[in-house]
């Protein structure tokens, strides 16, 4: 019976949940069957379930068919018992993992005697009810396995998902690397408008790990198009029980890295981990709490330039959480998490970065969470659960630029002094330009070979202060309710509603960046919308404006809602999954207000405005499977889902105030005198392409699973995903000028976009805006076809699992690949990067291909095992193909744009080259010392990367920066054939005598490293 009191505390629960914006249910099931052991049902049987990490019992009763639901279990090992008057009493023992249920079955004698099993229920690779590719780690996989302290080295046990060392940008699975979802403790802990990993959460604290990468119901809310991953929390348990842990990792643990000839990185690294916990109030209350400072510190590195700053990086970071069942069909679980990490100097610095360049940082990460869970009756429980997550963060540079900013014309630039005035980017010298820059690359550039080379930045950081601070308020609420006897319907409906915000705020260090075209014809030409005519321009400084101090930060929103309603349908050894998910996403910019006008706006800096709203009825996500377990234990399966990936920075980035925000361009003569200025284009406002469709992936999937042995466990599937409707900002007039293909419209995105000056259409009505779009770009679209084999084998102490993945991904649209090279990394605009940014970035220029993604051969073993000296052994392997690129280039598009830069532009087709294929070996050993009292002393020792194997990977494919030569000491790649020989002979190269420098690697596999760790447990 509920008390009063829980039953008035559910219902504030409840109105709380609906008035705040409501993320994953942190808990696992056990479901099974209760029968005679003539095979008959047997219902009205007492199923109860007891585990050290849920305070009460939960006990059911078995259906009239002798099925039976324990739902809402926090994830741990629990033991069954099974009774019913005049029949036998059986004890079965099961670890719940998270988000999974456990299928675990029943069969009763007609004895007084009692039966004791030690044979415990696991999950499997066979799932007979469900069509989702999910897996899971449990606590003592995830503390035998060679993983890293960082939450996204994980990602590299997810079978068929290409292995990546990218510390913010997730790897690619079969979408783009910002199409994943990351759950930390069941909180979206993804960039709010940006899709990467903006959170640092640890493993200290992880109890296991859940991961969906396809097949997903409609529940919980999956809109990933990539994968889904989520983890627990470590819990209170009945008996107080804690951990004092300290590891390190010395750079005299480390082996030389690749590119060391060049840049030398020598970090020390060392973490220390305290928690505690267990009752307050005995079979009511438990808590957990720990502490976690992790210091990275380097010293003594130096690159091109010479000595660079030490680094220092420290953290604090609190946690606790409480357990609670008031009584025993409710479960409450709360918790919040504090970080606050502080950066001194920089760990920004490339091998061509002056020391003076660096910057450091200030970040803080606040997440509260409270979810609770009720068992209605046998048939029906709910769940609820709301976050605040809040991520605010700023930059600082090591250095102030001591320069006054002004636009006023005429304004002198200091070209004598630019390293002490802004952060400068050092050019590299061609024949047209050699007379003009060769004294800026002698004074500022670097010494390689004995001789001066362009290309290094040198000066400040950019931006004497960079805020970006991220919030996220979410929750859902959802009811489940089994329904029939014969032919059952799990039937469950959710309501999920968040907000995502950000506030930037972003000031320039002196003039900024600062650039040196050298007037190398149309490149160096100070534009008309500057200049009023075509002069030229000998420098470029680009400035933020809000660098006066009179534009407010830019505040922008991301607000969504979505119901889902799922059936799961059982008859006899069929099961079919009918889904639905509906989504509705607002985005809501900064700097316009309602006007009677043809727009319906008028520009109003710092007014709150909504920008574009994406429909019920455009984000519809059927979800549709049906598994057949044909002889009871093997299955075949197939399932159909679409999903609409949530993450959109067009909140911020088509934002109208930044007009005021973003970076202007100066541009300056020979004598450095200022001779125009005008915002960037590509960062104004920007209004949205009328009946423009959310991007979405489609997906359909074939199967089967198979139970080969009690212990062993397979399945193998095939998969065929296609992404389409993909948006980006780009020229409104892009079809009509730069020579798109035929059966591409030659009209504007948006007809009426009209001119701010003079006055004309929608910009005119407004008084300002961008002549770019928000449009789907004309047949973007993305393909990945998979073929997955999986295989599973648990021992009494052994664990192994290994995958091998066929696969292809292609396409014209390459998401992680939008812009240079050794950036990608980052937290790059969705639906407003370079992509379909002016000339040579187009879809129809070389886009075709595969991309960066792709991975065509992918093979991942890991596993553990127990020794016999109290000792754990665990291991990872992986081999995967190699990274698809290509030369890019202007100079194909130069009749097109006066634009220097390389960036996105394709001299070639996408993929035309491939970096080398990439394996590696990690290992871990830990070694148990029982001491008296409860106590145990545990020894580590990982080793990643045992061979060194350090591949490179993310080359520089920009042909401005490999530069053109005649030098016979260095590899070189042809002259690509899409480049006019009447581009090259204007900028005086030979391309029958000269070619160009090979790609290289900017970034190389982690080298071999060992650390080591010592806990003490009690």
């Amino acid at each position: 019976m509920v008390s009063a009191r829980a039953l008035r505390t559910l219902v504030f629960l409840s109105l709380v949940i609906l008035a705040i914006p409501l993320s994953a249910q942190q808990t696992g099931s056990i479901s099974g069957k209760v029968t005679a052991t003539d095979g008959s049902a047997l219902p009205g049987a007492t199923v109860e379930a007891r585990s050290n990490v849920l305070p009460t019992p939960r006990v059911t009763t078995s259906s009239g068919n002798g099925d039976y639901r324990l739902p809402a279990l926090p994830p741990g090992n629990y033991t069954v018992q099974f009774s019913l008057s005049g029949m036998q009493t059986v004890t079965r023992k099961a670890e719940v993992l998270l988000s999974q249920d456990i299928a675990l079955d029943a069969k009763l004698g007609v004895q007084a005697l009692s039966e004791s099993v030690t044979v415990t229920a696991q999950a499997s690779l066979v799932d007979k009810t469900s069509t989702a590719l999910q897996s899971g780690l449990s606590t003592q996989q995830i503390q035998s396995l060679p993983v890293e302290q960082n939450y996204s080295d994980l990602q590299k046990l997810i079978p068929g998902v290409q292995y990546s060392q990218a510390v913010s940008r997730g790897p690619s699975a079969g979408a783009s690397g910002q199409d994943n979802v990351y759950l930390f403790d069941g909180v979206n802990v993804t960039m709010p408008l940006f899709g990467i990993l903006v959170a640092e959460p640890a493993t200290h604290d992880i109890a296991q790990v859940s991961v969906v990468k396809g097949g997903a119901k409609a529940v919980d809310f999956d809109r990933a198009g990539g994968f889904l991953i989520d983890s627990v929390s470590k819990s209170g348990t009945s008996r107080f029980s804690g951990e004092v842990s300290y590891q390190m990792l010395s750079h005299t643990m480390v082996a030389p890295q690749a590119g060391t000839v060049n840049a030398t990185y020598q970090q020390d690294r060392d973490w220390t981990t305290v928690n505690f916990g267990g009752p307050i109030l005995h079979d009511r209350l438990f808590f957990y709490a720990s502490y976690y400072r992790p210091i990275y510190t380097r010293n003594n590195q130096a690159n091109f330039y010479g000595d660079l700053p030490s680094f220092r990086s420290s953290r604090n970071e609190e946690f606790g959480k409480l357990t609670y069942t008031p009584v025993q069909s409710m479960l409450i679980n709360a918790s919040y998490r504090n970080s606050h990490r502080l950066d001194t100097s920089g760990d920004n610095f490339s091998t061509n970065h002056s020391g003076t360049t660096g910057s450091g940082s200030e970040v803080n990460l606040k997440i509260g969470t409270l979810e609770v869970s009720k068992v209605i009756n046998a048939k029906s429980f709910a769940t609820l659960k709301f976050t605040d997550f809040r991520n605010p963060g700023f930059g600082r540079a090591d250095n102030i630029a001591n320069a006054t900013v002004s636009t006023a014309l005429g304004t002198h630039l200091d070209i004598n002094n630019l390293d002490k005035i802004g952060r400068l980017i050092v050019p590299t010298a061609v024949p047209a330009n050699a007379a003009f820059v060769q004294p800026f690359i002698d004074k500022y550039g670097y010494s390689s070979g004995g001789v001066q080379t362009g290309g290094g930045t040198v000066g400040f950081g950019q931006f004497a202060h960079d805020d970006d601070s991220f919030f996220r308020k979410s929750g859902q609420i959802g009811y489940n309710y089994i329904l029939g006897n014969t032919v059952t319907h799990d039937l469950h409906v959710g309501y999920q509603r968040y907000n995502d915000s950000e506030d930037r705020f972003q000031t320039s260090n002196g003039w900024g960046l600062i650039t040196i075209p050298g007037g190398v014809g149309a490149a160096g030409t100070c534009p008309a919308n500057a200049c009023g005519t075509s002069k030229p321009a000998f420098f470029v400084a680009a400035v933020s404006n809000q660098t006066t101090g009179t534009v407010p930060t830019i505040h922008s929103e991301f607000h969504s809602q979505a119901f889902e309603l799922n059936d799961t349908i059982h008859l006899n050894n069929w099961t079919f999954n009918a889904g639905l998910m509906a989504s509705n996403d607002t985005l809501f910019g900064q700097g316009l207000k309602a006007a009677d006008n043809i727009a319906g706006f008028v520009a109003s800096p710092g007014t709150k405005y909504k920008m574009h709203d994406f429909g019920f009825g455009q984000e519809i996500q059927p979800r549709l499977g049906a598994t057949w377990a044909y002889d009871g234990k093997d299955t075949v399966y197939v399932s159909a889902a679409r999903y609409n990936p949530a993450a959109n920075s067009d909140a911020r980035a088509a934002s109208w105030d930044r007009n005021l925000v973003a970076q202007i361009n100066a541009y300056f003569d020979a004598s450095g005198n200022l001779i125009g200025f005008a915002p960037n284009a590509s960062s104004s406002g920007k209004l949205f392409q009328a009946g423009i469709k959310p991007p979405e992936i489609k997906e359909y999937m074939i199967g089967t699973a198979q139970q080969l042995t009690n212990r062993w466990t397979a399945r193998f599937y095939t998969r065929y995903r296609k992404g389409d409707h993909y948006m980006e900002d780009t020229n409104n007039t892009a079809r009509i000028d730069f020579n798109s293909p035929a059966g591409i419209p030659k009209e504007p995105y948006i007809p009426n976009l009209g001119t701010v000056v003079p006055p004309t259409g929608l910009r005119g009505a407004i008084g300002s805006g961008s002549s770019y779009v928000i449009a789907n770009l004309d047949g973007a679209f993305t393909k990945y076809y998979e073929a997955t084999m999986e295989s599973e084998w648990h021992g009494d102490r052994m664990f192994v699992r290994g995958s091998y993945t066929w696969s292809h991904y292609y396409g014209n649209f390459d998401q992680d690949n939008s812009t240079f090279s050794s950036a990608n990394d980052a937290a790059v605009f969705i639906g407003s990067s370079n992509i379909g940014d002016g000339a040579g970035r187009q879809l129809w220029d070389h886009k075709y291909g595969n991309l960066r993604g792709d991975r065509r051969h992918l093979a991942k073993i890991y596993g553990t095992y127990i020794l016999p000296w109290k000792a754990t052994a665990g291991a990872f392997f992986v081999y995967q193909s190699g990274q698809p690129y290509q030369l890019e280039s202007v100079l194909p598009y130069r009749p097109l744009t006066g634009s220097t830069s390389d960036t996105n532009r394709y001299a070639e087709p996408a993929g035309a080259r491939v970096s080398p294929e990439h394996h590696q070996v990690d290992l871990n050993y830990t070694q148990n010392f029982p001491i008296p009292k409860g106590v145990n002393l545990q020894l580590v020792f990982d080793v990643y990367n045992v061979f060194n194997k350090q591949t490179g990977y993310d080359y520089e494919t920009r042909i401005g920066v490999l530069g053109f030569t005649t030098r016979t000491d260095v590899p070189t790649v042809a002259i690509p054939s899409t480049i006019p020989l009447s581009v090259l002979t204007g900028l005086g190269i030979d391309p029958t005598k000269s070619r160009i420098n090979a790609p290289y690697p900017n970034t190389f596999y982690a080298p071999r490293r060992f650390q080591l760790a010592a806990r003490v447990q009690f």
